[in-house]
């Protein structure tokens, strides 16, 4: 079977190049990787991410951001049935938190589109003076974000929900870890332990996300380089541990054979592992995913099918830091992407020390 037969149309026109993905409808997101414009770095109110963080540093350590002025930021989060999105509503408040001049309105979503869309009306009604939006309702969500403009407040997104080139909003600033240089860092890890040659699974989160787009055009950039790689099977985990076990069931049973599972996030991960060891079948396959969750970690410390992951950070302290400093008047880099190196059973307890500090 030719490897990429089982994908589907938005992830297989234009992958083979960093950054430029055209993920068919339109939807490319490629301006995430464009530099930033020369007028902005020059202009004399510009910040990179060092000096954001230096100035918000300066202010938790005297309990008041910047000026002093009141300042006022809201965050909607799509959904809160995973670790991950529970993380960023917590730090986001407790971050905002560590400033007496600071308020913030957080409103959490279901998952559905029409209750994400209410939840940025109402938060817009707060007035806030920035507004940070995660989201992975793709286009749908995309008159929310024209409303949060229309009404003038300055929008960041984070992690999720980066518009694609033809929505043509004027965001103020995308944050996330790097999506793409992560699913390319696991796809070299999978097909350097298989020697170059095997049948895989992709278990895929939910398409039209720029998670999904970016996670599995980095994957796939990595593998395309290895003819004799299959991918055999795909289909969505929905982010979530049982729905990912089901869909690793169903594959499993198609495929007698196989070699490499990707999980595009941890949480699916673990739900893999359980549908391998149901199975009996969790030898000899090599399992990458992504987030560096607790869980996962530990089962690639001890040596499980679960060999490599990457820390995909949910911390919300570099976005509460850009927001303020925006609300300050500082123009920032309109995309910002954080990096960090692969976890292994090298370096998985190191990692789980990092963590619990």
């Amino acid at each position: 079977m030719n490897k990429l037969a089982m994908l589907p149309l938005a992830a297989l026109i234009g992958m083979s190049v960093f950054g430029t993905a055209a993920l068919s409808d339109g939807l490319s997101f490629k301006k995430a990787y464009d530099p930033t414009p020369a007028d902005v770095l020059s202009d004399p109110k510009y910040m990179n991410l060092d000096a954001i963080m230096a100035k918000f540093n300066d202010g938790v350590a005297k309990g008041v951001y910047g000026s002093g002025k009141p300042m006022t930021l809201a965050f909607s989060q799509v959904v809160m049935n995973h670790p991950v999105r529970i993380n960023m509503v917590e730090t986001f408040k407790s971050n905002c938190a560590k400033f007496s001049n600071v308020t913030c309105y957080v409103t959490e979503g279901t998952g559905e589109v029409g209750v994400e869309l209410a939840n940025i009306e109402s938060l817009i009604q707060r007035k806030p003076d920035a507004m940070v939006i995660s989201s992975l309702s793709g286009t749908a969500v995309y008159p929310g974000y024209e409303a949060v403009i229309a009404a003038g407040i300055p929008l960041l997104m984070n992690n999720s929900g980066i518009p694609d080139d033809s929505a043509n909003i004027p965001y103020t600033s995308f944050m996330s870890p790097d999506d793409w240089e992560n699913g390319k860092l696991l796809g070299q890890y999978m097909a350097d332990k298989l020697g170059g040659k095997g049948d895989i699974l992709v278990i895929a989160g939910v398409a039209e996300s720029s998670n999904y787009d970016f996670r599995l055009g980095g994957f796939m950039e990595a593998i395309n380089k290895y003819p004799d790689i299959h991918i055999v099977g795909q289909q969505s985990g929905a982010w979530i541990r049982m729905p990912a076990m089901t869909a690793t069931v169903d594959l499993l049973q198609a495929n007698p054979k196989i070699d490499g599972i990707y999980a595009m996030n941890d949480e699916m991960g673990m739900g893999v592992l359980a549908a391998l060891r149901n199975a009996g079948r969790e030898d000899g396959v090599v399992m990458v995913s992504v987030d560096g969750q607790k869980d996962l970690v530990e089962e690639i410390l001890k040596g499980s099918a679960a060999k490599a992951s990457v820390y995909w950070d949910s911390d919300m302290d570099r976005v509460v830091a850009a927001a303020l400093a925006v609300v300050e008047g500082a123009k920032i880099d309109k995309n910002i992407f954080y990096h960090e190196k692969l976890i292994t059973q090298d370096n998985a307890q190191a990692f789980l020390d990092r963590i619990k500090k």
